[in-house]
């Protein structure tokens, strides 16, 4: 029986791969046979089915490449804005320190007293500052002497006096920076403003003079215009690329998350090519004659306008695959056939051999049941016999 059983298993292997080959075959034959129908006026369900799915994939595809080229560029977006971004960042940084020094130039040049008259009186209290503490500080690293607690005292005064100047040189810069921001932005709202403090120059900015100081301001003035133009395309540019971003993130927020869009469409293209596999198995199975269901016959007439003598050895190859299978079966039936009536025979010697058991059991209460009435008889007889001496 287990040989039995080991070659079913060898069969049904096999039938498999007959199968397997088959469906290939077959799938290849029917694709094949389909793409010549394309330019055929053949008004067939499956016809019109192929061609319906082939524009399904092709549609599917291109939307694949649609969303795959939108996901690019919305990252490519993404790491040019963030770039874009942090250039402006630096570049703000750059035009921070410009003003400062256009500020502390301004201030230096007696032609724009008139402009830093405002600035002059905290200017100089800033500067003061600065100088009574760097003093101050010198005076209190030069004093020698002492415990150790007048050097921790000394050290912790150091610590505050060096606080103080940290804060009054950030004060002074952003008094410079202040400045040279008031400058560039009455120079652009106001130039006649600016001009009339010195009725010589000729455009926003001071005209050179002999003196630096005159030339450091116009030389910073122009690297702020520069940077000032640099800055308002950057700025402009960014607003197109952040409008774009939006665009096709709202795009996404329609449509779903694109991974999500991709595999969606993946899944419904491999869906529609198992269709297809489908259709071409049948198609194939028909034009190779193997097909159970009975064929119309205008349909069979259609194939065979469109089957060629070179398809004869697929045919071939498909008709006696299709036959290994038939002969697997019926050797796989047979096995099987012998097994159930090995298994029908072994039921019915395990039936009989319960009801001889059974048959036994019945003969042995039988005889039981003839004792018992015996020993009944014999109590009544007894009982016969005393009721006399009564």
């Amino acid at each position: 029986m287990d040989d039995r059983k080991k070659r079913i298993d060898d069969l049904d292997r096999g039938k498999m791969e007959a199968h397997a080959s088959l469906d290939t075959l077959l799938e290849n034959f029917g694709e094949n046979l389909y793409f010549r129908t394309k330019d055929m006026q053949a008004e067939f369900d499956d016809i019109l089915q192929y061609n319906t799915y082939l524009s399904e994939i092709s549609e599917s595809s291109a939307a694949i490449l649609k969303v795959e080229e939108k996901n690019r560029r919305f990252k490519e977006l993404e790491e040019t804005i963030e770039h874009k971004e942090q250039e402006e960042k630096e570049r703000s940084k750059e035009m921070a320190g410009i003003y400062r020094r256009l500020g502390r130039a301004l201030l230096a040049n007696k032609d724009y007293n008139d402009f830093t008259s405002l600035f002059r009186e905290q200017a100089d209290a800033t500067a003061s500052r600065l100088e009574s503490l760097e003093i101050r500080i010198k005076e209190l690293e030069n004093k020698e002497g002492g415990n150790v607690f007048s050097w921790i005292g000394k050290s912790a005064q150091g610590l505050v006096l060096k606080s103080f100047l940290s804060k009054a040189q950030d004060n002074q810069e952003q008094l410079y920076k202040d400045i040279g921001e008031r400058y560039c932005s009455q120079c652009q709202n106001d130039p006649a403003s600016v001009l009339n403090q010195n009725p010589a120059k000729p455009n926003l900015a001071p005209v050179l003079s002999e003196t630096r100081e005159a030339e450091n301001v116009e030389a910073i003035f122009t690297e702020i215009d520069w940077l000032s133009r640099l800055s308002r395309a950057a700025t402009d540019e960014l607003s197109v690329l952040k409008d774009e971003k939006r665009i096709i993130s709202a795009g996404f927020g329609i449509d779903g998350n694109p991974q999500k869009q991709v595999q969606t469409l993946t899944n419904h293209i491999a869906q529609i090519k198992n269709d297809l596999r489908s259709l071409y198995r049948n198609f194939g199975a028909q034009a190779s004659g193997i097909l159970d269901s009975e064929i119309l016959p205008e349909r069979k007439y259609f194939i065979d306008t469109i089957v060629t003598a070179e398809d004869g050895e697929v045919i071939g190859r498909a008709v006696r695959l299709n036959q290994s299978i038939v002969d697997y079966e019926k050797a796989i039936g047979k096995l099987k056939a012998s097994l159930a009536i090995d298994e029908e025979n072994s039921k019915i010697e395990k039936f009989m051999k319960s009801i001889e058991d059974k048959k036994k059991r019945i003969t042995d209460l039988q005889n039981a049941i003839l004792d018992l009435e015996e020993n009944v008889h014999e109590s009544e007889r007894s009982i016969l016999e005393l009721k006399k001496q009564l």
